[in-house]
């Protein structure tokens, strides 16, 4: 006998249709959003991304809407969409938009490449060579636990009010970070690949490496010495500049500490060869998201005698307005933070196309 057909959903006893009949009569979008780590298409990421800010606009609009006197939240508090939207203009031309984000961004960077030059090795070596890691284990952990507003009155006593101190906070506040992830990253390493390397015949290549931390100390005397006459805004020239003994101070103590810091990592094979290039994918990812952090510190960083800035307009727009210029500045902030983000994901899969690197 053929089977009997069912033009009703299957139902339990209760008259209840069962799970199966439920999960046919659902449709394939909700079956699929409802499934754990489905992931959606780009065209469906992005129309979720979309959503979710104009639900943050619709929000806003709806707690700012109406006239001044009979809104949810008064314009001192909360400023409306639109009035943000027309202060846009003298923001930019009035208080310099422009030049201020340039400004914030060089001080992120230029705290940030520091904090990568200096620890970036430094954590290579010590998750090479565990001891180093031992004795360097108390001070990122310090370093990663010591609250980063405490940071900006030490900063003044030992930097002053210039670009110094900005730059010098920045690098204090992400270099435990930065040293902690790199060392983390060569210490994932797994041991066969040393295994192996030794098996290849990797050994010591002083000299080779003593080559190579050159042309690194080189690299970092000449950012030193040229940068420290850009940090202090020395109005002497820079043909001036170097015929001053304290130049080539910088220089050469820079130099020492570019080749004592890259010696031990290109004077051995295994770390040359092995070790480092297989950490790598995993640094550069941990230094895109060590990045962003360091631009959230922008604010802090600016907050003493600083001339342009997104965060000293931020703070001069809090004490005396226009309190629009806040989330302009605020907006501005996270796209730039996004654009480098995105840079750096970029050269990411471009460098290491052979790796799934970070969420798009």
């Amino acid at each position: 006998m053929e089977p009997e057909s069912h033009p009703h959903p299957p139902q339990s006893e209760s008259g209840v249709s069962s799970p199966s009949g439920l999960r046919r009569r659902t449709p394939q979008y909700l079956r699929r959003a409802l499934t754990i780590r489905d992931a959606p298409s780009w065209l469906e990421g992005a129309a979720y991304g979309v959503a979710s800010l104009l639900c943050v606009l619709l929000v806003w609009w709806f707690l700012t809407r109406g006239e001044v006197g009979d809104r949810i939240l008064d314009s001192y508090t909360l400023p409306s969409p639109a009035e943000t939207w027309r202060s846009i203009p003298d923001l930019w031309f009035k208080r310099e938009l422009s030049i201020s984000a340039v400004t914030s961004l060089a001080r992120v960077l230029g705290g940030f490449i520091l904090a990568a030059a200096v620890a970036v090795p430094l954590g290579v070596i010590a998750g090479s060579y565990l001891r180093v890691n031992a004795f360097l284990k108390p001070l990122s952990l310090f370093g990663r636990n010591v609250p980063v507003a405490a940071l900006i009155p030490l900063t003044l006593i030992w930097f002053g009010l210039g670009e110094v101190q900005k730059v010098m906070f920045i690098f204090l506040a992400t270099v435990a970070f930065v040293l902690f992830d790199t060392t983390n990253a060569v210490l994932a390493v797994p041991d066969r690949f040393l295994d192996t390397g030794y098996t290849l015949g990797t050994r010591a290549t002083p000299r080779k490496g003593a080559r190579l931390a050159a042309i690194f100390g080189l690299i970092y005397g000449v950012i030193a010495a040229f940068g420290w006459h850009w940090l202090t805004e020395d109005p002497t020239s820079l043909a001036v500049e170097l015929t001053h003994a304290g130049f080539w101070f910088r220089f050469l103590g820079a130099f020492a500490a570019g080749f004592a810091l890259w010696f031990p990592i290109e004077g051995h094979q295994v770390l040359r060869k092995v070790l480092f290039p297989l950490a790598l994918p995993d640094i550069v990812n941990s230094l895109r998201l060590i990045f962003g952090l360091a631009f959230g510190y922008i604010m802090l960083a600016e907050v003493i005698n600083a001339q342009h800035g997104l965060g000293s307009l931020i703070i001069i727009s809090q004490r005396q307005g226009p309190r629009e210029h806040i989330y302009v500045c605020l907006v501005i902030i996270s796209v730039l933070a996004w654009g480098i983000d995105r840079l750096i994901l970029r050269l990411q899969r471009h460098l290491f196309p052979y790796l799934k690197n970070g969420s798009s």
